[in-house]
């Protein structure tokens, strides 16, 4: 599973490349040729999507999330531990609810073939699956990192 949020992470670089190369190219149309690319907004909108929910798990995985330590540095390294493991467990509860929540939403806008009107009419639910199946590899990793943790605060203690 860490093989495949890794390729996730990946996956999440190159929708990022890919939105950069469309702004790019929306602007050098628009700009240079007098014609602007149909639908870019649309486009650069759904694989922000892509971006954001492929490459949350892989930067959970690397412990890459934003922490802010002042307080829980003056803690001991068991509270600061037992910290860390109740923090991952609630985010795994909430990202949990989240996941469900959005996989009904997909499933919904699938049945129904709900589409984003604009420049460029596309379908909802493929955003929608990128949404629910996101916060699942999000929740595995929340997973792996409490299992992780635990290990960890278990050797540690083994050689006290």
């Amino acid at each position: 599973m860490r093989r495949f949020i890794y390729w996730l992470g990946i996956f999440s670089g190159l929708a990022l490349l890919l939105i950069m190369g469309l702004m790019c190219s929306e602007v050098f149309c628009r700009y240079f040729l007098h014609k602007p690319i149909l639908g870019t907004v649309e486009i650069s909108s759904y694989l922000l999507v892509l971006f954001v929910f492929s490459g949350v798990s892989y930067t959970q995985s690397i412990d890459g999330h934003i922490k802010i330590d002042l307080f829980t540095s003056m803690l001991s390294n068991r509270s600061q531990n037992a910290l860390r493991l109740f923090a991952l467990i609630m985010a795994l509860a909430v990202y949990g609810v989240i996941a469900w929540r959005t996989s009904r939403a997909f499933l919904l806008s699938w049945q129904m073939g709900e589409v984003r009107w604009g420049a460029l009419p596309l379908p909802m639910y493929p955003v929608k699956f990128f949404v629910a199946f996101g916060s699942l590899c999000l929740c595995i990793q929340f997973i792996i990192s409490i299992f992780d943790e635990c290990r960890h605060n278990f050797s540690r203690r083994t050689e006290e």
